[in-house]
């Protein structure tokens, strides 16, 4: 296994000074084991953090979910494509039957159809040089009899074979 990173340390030294996760809440071994600590929620992507000191190197933040998979897995989760999962695609759910651990792959999946729809449609528009309303009126002027050779140049299409997927698909930005 490879060497952890920062991020990673420190949740394995708050789960050796005895950091746990109960019932989505943290406790600290420092105060009476009913008092949870308070957590704040990461505006970077929504996430329960608790921050504690490492060996005098100064404040760190840690994930509740990395912490609870720590706590359930141990070392499984440091392997090399793992990832921590939340099932139920809130990240603010630190249920114990919420985190699993899982492949990239799993953790998109994770999440609604709906939702990888419009992820995937919006980072192809990207990349994509026509818009909708172009290739609408690129297909508008072939059904009037305009030539490939002609549409190519007009557009400034390199490829006929870029001429037909525009021409012979439906793909939209809109889902």
């Amino acid at each position: 296994m490879k060497e952890l990173s920062v991020t990673n340390q420190a949740v394995v030294c708050a789960y050796e000074k005895g950091y746990r996760v109960v019932n989505g809440n943290v406790i600290s071994p420092f105060s009476d084991r009913t008092r949870a600590l308070r957590l704040h929620i990461d505006k970077s992507y929504p996430r329960y953090r608790f921050s504690i000191g490492v060996d005098g190197r100064g404040r760190y933040s840690i994930d509740v979910h990395k912490l609870l998979a720590y706590q359930k897995y141990g070392e499984k989760m440091f392997k090399e494509g793992v990832q921590v999962r939340n099932l139920d695609n809130d990240s603010l759910n630190n249920s114990e039957d919420n985190i699993v651990l899982g492949t990239m792959s799993d953790n998109m999946m994770d999440r609604p159809k709906e939702v990888r729809q419009r992820l995937s449609v919006g980072a192809s528009t990207h990349i994509r040089k026509f818009t909708d309303r172009e290739m609408e009126e690129i297909r508008a002027l072939r059904k009037k009899g305009n030539s490939y050779a002609a549409l190519m140049k007009r557009f400034g299409i390199s490829s006929t074979g870029t001429l037909y997927y525009i021409l012979n698909t439906d793909y939209q930005t809109k889902v």
